[in-house]
């Protein structure tokens, strides 16, 4: 899916681990589908699932108003910004470019988890959140704190 994400020019982000709440529109969403629509009947099949989980996404589109986003509905937000989808490009056998953020609280150890590398942090960081930023042409890792670069380190990436 990152791999995706960077050919189509979107950046991934990836939140803190058992932090839900920092995607609360996508949550939002997920607990109405929950109690909405999927506890509310039985399906006898994949299929029907399906068709009807395709009708409660158009009605939720087009009647549920979210405060994120002004009062608007999804259907709204997308009509004013005059989205217009795109063919999916092949995929590239170019190198990948793009960056991939990762959201990380630095714990009482002073150490950055991204992917299964352990990095060491400055004290000043502890108990603070910080944004590693991932530049997969350069391969380089740059920390973000308040806006301010305060480390930047070789990250290489295996193929």
């Amino acid at each position: 899916m990152v791999r995706f994400c960077l050919v189509q020019g979107v950046i991934p982000v990836f939140v803190p681990f058992s932090e839900p709440w920092r995607q609360g529109v996508v949550e939002h969403y997920n607990d109405t589908f929950d109690k909405r629509f999927f506890r509310t009947e039985r399906f006898p099949d994949v299929s029907t699932l399906a068709a009807r989980m395709a009708d409660f996404e158009d009605f939720h589109n087009a009647q549920h108003r979210y405060s994120a986003l002004g009062g608007a509905t999804p259907d709204e937000v997308e009509a004013r910004a005059r989205f217009k989808p795109r063919a999916l490009k092949k995929r590239s056998t170019s190198k990948l470019t793009g960056t991939v953020e990762y959201i990380r609280f630095i714990r009482s150890d002073a150490k950055l988890h991204v992917l299964s590398a352990e990095l060491p942090m400055p004290e000043s960081l502890v108990y603070e959140y910080v944004t590693a930023v991932l530049t997969v042409e350069t391969q380089q890792l740059a920390v973000h704190h308040h806006g301010e670069v305060v480390l930047t380190v070789p990250f290489p990436l295996s193929p």
